[in-house]
């Protein structure tokens, strides 16, 4: 069993949890070399107009700025844990499935990874931010309301009670989780990526993003980041 996580107020978690670090790094830019005179061979302006954008939370600038600023191998912990829990064959079932982003700019832009699973997000990771700097992190998962009542043997208003101080609970407004969801967010450290010990997440997150994966195929592939990915699948 996972051990205890640090306490948490629950008000820090409710502030924390709904917002989302800054995007890093903007698109790479096409650069064509043009005809100069007085050169012996001429070069046309690339025709950039069938180029496929390059979302910044798909690029390697993003994954390399996730590294540096901030804790990557926590991160790489934290999106395992659900994969492991939630994806029967993440290998399998990758950019078709699911996909993960780095950096992505959603709300405020202080998330450091989405997965994405079938046509919604299943999973992120986001910052405590305290007087401007990043002061912890926080892990926010989707799960399957009535699996998880029925895996831990308790209604979600004594859950709610039980882990007031650690974990936050949230019902998932998106359409596509069609009122059957509840996120659980709560404080990871390096020392201790996952909820506390006695909350049975793993599977209601399964048993949602089973549902997910069989009602959509990824809708945010193009968000995808192939070297986050490739870090997080490495122990899988």
């Amino acid at each position: 069993a996972a051990a205890h996580a640090r306490g948490t107020s629950y008000g820090v978690i409710e502030h924390n949890s709904r917002v989302s670090p800054n995007p890093a790094a903007a698109s790479a830019q096409v650069s064509a070399r043009s005809w100069v005179p007085g050169t012996r061979e001429s070069h046309p302006m690339k025709d950039d107009r069938h180029v496929p954008r390059a979302y910044p939370s798909a690029t390697e600038d993003n994954y390399f700025r996730l590294k540096e600023s901030y804790d990557l191998e926590l991160a790489v912990a934290v999106a395992r844990s659900y994969l492991h829990a939630a994806i029967a064959h993440p290998k399998d079932t990758i950019v078709d499935g699911w996909s993960i982003s780095c950096l992505p700019s959603t709300g405020a832009g202080r998330r450091l990874f989405t997965i994405n699973v079938g046509a919604v997000e299943g999973a992120y990771m986001s910052t405590i931010i305290e007087n401007g700097v990043v002061d912890g992190y926080i892990m926010t998962v989707y799960v399957d309301r009535r699996t998880l009542e029925a895996a831990s043997g308790q209604p979600l208003a004594e859950l709610e009670r039980r882990f007031e101080n650690d974990v936050f609970f949230d019902n998932a407004t998106h359409a596509m989780f069609r009122g059957r969801a509840v996120s659980l967010s709560t404080a990871v450290f390096a020392s201790n990526a996952a909820f506390p010990a006695g909350l049975p997440w793993q599977l209601p997150a399964a048993a949602l993003a089973d549902q997910l994966l069989s009602e959509s195929k990824c809708l945010y592939s193009r968000y995808h980041n192939q070297w986050l990915a490739d870090d997080v699948l490495r122990a899988n």
